[in-house]
């Protein structure tokens, strides 16, 4: 059955006939802003292949065909995210992902469907044993192993090549723990979502949780989107390559050389900070008291591994007050288990249960100045 909508979908491909002028249009707008890296070997020959392909399924899907021009041309014409090392990506992705959407009617419905399975598809997952942060599609693929910039790289090229606008947004780094994130932004039916490798809804919650805890006057704390060509209002503003970015050690800050300030930015804090505080109300727990960032960890092979473990904690009286799962060697490093100590609640037990031994961890945990505590517990 995928084979035969499969074909129906490249037989309406080679009949789509798209505008002389949007095919001139859309190469010149990709290399007009084409970064420094590709002048000399992205030549407009193979510019123009995949900018036909794009305009092509811009023809097959309703999503794509109700796609304001201007967002079309800057996000799903590109051939690239960030600096990953560049390869066609674009035929082998339609291949694999255009059956997957055969029956979706929208543009929501199908990303969705594309950041629900694509994992299982690719056969590619998050591991810190990642050749490098920025892999191209290519060595991801062969790899197996990606970071959180790597899955983003995946899902922004899987989304353009069935028509849906796709970029990355990332952070610098979190407000209460060192380090940085990225996920994807997916043009859906009028507006931006924010969607992440291998989630099955949009906004994330470890992402939202984190969101609302940051503060919007840091530049450490803004979120930026990529863009392909530079942001009229902030022409000057980059996607913070972290990955290229050297450390002054006399000041003890971070320093973007020109190579790091390549993609162009869009500031999008604002929109997040609303998106968290709008999230953050729709909870049901909002029961004051001291949250617990847990995670568990094992020493093997002289490595460090996260193991997935059932968690409890418990109160004087050994009542269970919280319980939940600390997060997988697959989970994003920055991910941990949220559990809340109640503020009626001066002292309480955590137990971790290592799942395939009767190993216990146990810690007294008790309220602090700070509105959080990060537990990293570890087993030998």
């Amino acid at each position: 059955m995928k084979n035969i909508l499969l074909s129906l979908l490249f037989i309406s491909i080679t009949h789509a006939s798209e505008t002389p002028n949007d095919l001139i249009k859309g190469v010149e707008f990709v290399m007009q802003h084409m970064p420094a890296q590709d002048k000399g070997t992205i030549d407009e020959t193979r510019i123009t292949q995949d900018v036909k392909l794009a305009l092509k399924v811009k023809e097959t899907y309703p999503w794509a065909q109700n796609t304001p021009w201007e967002v079309y041309q800057n996000d799903v014409l590109p051939y690239a995210v960030v600096n990953e090392d560049r390869c066609d990506w674009r035929q082998q992705f339609l291949e694999k992902f255009a059956p997957h959407v055969a029956d979706c009617k929208t543009g929501t419905e199908a990303t969705l469907k594309i950041a629900s399975i694509i994992g299982d598809t690719l056969k590619v997952g998050y591991s810190i044993q990642r050749n490098k942060p920025h892999q191209g599609v290519d060595e991801s693929l062969k790899s197996g192993k990606v970071s959180c910039t790597g899955q983003s790289i995946l899902l922004v090229c899987a989304l353009r090549s069935i028509g849906i606008p796709a970029r990355m947004a990332g952070i610098l780094s979190w407000n209460h723990i060192r380090g940085n994130h990225s996920w994807v932004e997916a043009w859906c039916d009028g507006e931006w979502q924010m969607i992440e490798y291998n989630e099955k809804n949009f906004n994330t919650p470890w992402v939202m949780h984190n969101l609302t805890m940051i503060d919007e006057t840091k530049p450490m704390n803004n979120v930026i989107a990529t863009s392909w060509s530079k942001n009229s209002q902030e022409p000057e503003l980059f996607f913070p390559m972290i990955w290229e970015a050297k450390v002054n050690t006399k000041t003890s800050s971070i320093v973007f050389p020109q190579e790091a300030r390549s993609v162009p930015g869009i500031n999008v804090t604002k929109r997040y900070g609303k998106l968290a505080k709008a999230w953050y109300e729709q909870q049901a727990d909002k029961t004051p008291g001291s949250e617990l960032l847990i995670e568990l960890t094992e020493l093997k092979d002289n490595q460090t591994h996260r193991i997935e473990a059932k968690a409890t904690l418990s109160d004087e009286q050994g009542k269970t007050i919280a319980e939940g799962t600390t997060p997988s060697s697959t989970a994003d490093m920055r991910q941990f288990l949220i559990l809340k100590l109640p503020q009626d609640v001066q002292t309480a037990t955590l137990t971790i249960t290592h799942p395939e031994s009767d190993q216990t961890f146990t810690q007294t945990v008790k309220h602090t100045q700070a509105p959080l505590q990060i537990i990293r517990a570890q087993m030998r």
